[in-house]
């Protein structure tokens, strides 16, 4: 097979399914190789003989396609992140059964169709002690999840308690207050709330445990996040877990090349509210649900800390609700707003960090 080609990669845990289609979408061939050493090793080798490969779209970069995708970036290849939910309307629509070709198809076509989908995750470039940063931070987000679901079932069964019980504990407040004064509430019950009361105090003993998981977790955060050299704390509202989810989300920062792509990338550029405004800019804006949405929480945060503590925030969104915004606009474009900001910061900090000319 000759000629430029575009490459989709729907990759799994023991297989990766590679498929190729010329400037016009045909598809010019397929194949699937182990997810091991040997099977990459001639997945790469497909990729080269497929022909010229303008990109190469993966769907799970960092997930089951991170080992092809280290390989094909080291080969020289431009390798592109193919998000899920840009195959997802393909896969509703297909009328016949799914399979693993017509989803590496599908991920092929979107990497043709876009040039400005972001580059995968082996190909933003890392440190080791970027890659460590990256450990750490998903496990401490992943216990934060988790004494998140540990207090909302301790808030159903707080529910469910006889009525002479709830008086004690209390309807309303924080759930950890109130778990914690059921936990003393076990003296002389018996029966279906004695139950209940045993499974709030095996709650209440999993959520201190991941606290003191979480805790450890923010120990080894600071450290990592210091010897990457970042100023992003200098930011109001943006605290050392923020810190540390911005560098490991947006890797590195050369690769967007305007403050505009990186609002796109990280969901908060103007999207009109209504398509009847035709091409000129928006004069009414709505939420954008695109984007990378943990960054996008990251800089929400960060835009209500600021709205509380900082004087300039709090004129800034004074002045857009005097211009006729909703607060929820004034809040959008302050998000807007400290995308900028970061985006610089990083910038600035990179290149700080460049060694100087021999």
């Amino acid at each position: 097979m000759t000629g430029h080609v575009m490459v989709g990669c729907d990759p799994h845990k023991l297989s990766v399914t590679l498929a190729a289609i010329d400037p016009v979408g045909v598809d010019v061939g397929a194949a699937t190789f182990a997810n091991d050493a040997a099977g990459l090793a001639e997945a790469a080798s497909w990729v080269e003989a497929v022909g010229v490969v303008e990109r190469v779209g993966i769907e799970g970069s960092a997930g089951h396609g991170r080992h092809l995708a280290d390989l094909l970036v080291a080969a020289g290849h431009d390798v592109r992140e193919v998000p899920a939910r840009r195959t997802a309307q393909r896969r509703r629509d297909r009328r016949r059964p799914k399979t693993d070709r017509d989803d590496a198809l599908a991920i092929a076509r979107e990497v043709a169709a876009d040039p400005s989908l972001g580059p995968c995750r082996a190909a933003r470039g890392s440190s080791p002690t970027l890659e460590e940063l990256a450990v750490v931070e998903a496990w401490r987000a992943d216990l934060v999840e988790r004494r998140k679901r540990v207090l909302n079932v301790a808030e159903s069964l707080l529910g469910a308690l006889p009525l002479s019980l709830l008086d004690e504990v209390g309807r309303t407040g924080k759930t950890l207050a109130r778990l914690r004064r059921a936990s003393r509430c076990v003296a002389g019950i018996h029966g279906p709330t004695r139950a209940r009361l045993d499974q709030l105090n095996d709650l209440l003993a999993a959520h201190d445990d991941l606290s003191d998981q979480i805790r450890r977790a923010d120990q080894r955060l600071g450290p990592l996040v210091d010897a990457t050299n970042t100023t992003l704390r200098e930011e109001t509202g943006i605290s050392t877990a923020s810190a540390a989810r911005l560098l490991v989300e947006i890797g590195d920062p050369s690769r967007f090349r305007t403050e505009a792509g990186f609002a796109r990338w990280c969901g908060t550029a103007a999207v009109a509210a209504s398509s009847g405004e035709g091409d000129r800019a928006p004069t009414r804006h709505r939420l954008d649900l695109g984007g990378n949405r943990r960054v996008n929480a990251v800089i929400h945060l960060m835009s209500v800390v600021q709205g509380r503590c900082s004087p300039d925030a709090r004129a800034y969104l004074d002045r857009k609700r005097s211009e006729g915004k909703t607060s929820k606009e004034a809040r959008r474009a302050h998000k807007r707003h400290l995308a900028n900001r970061i985006i610089r910061r990083m910038w600035h900090d990179a290149t700080r960090q460049q060694p100087a000319p021999a």
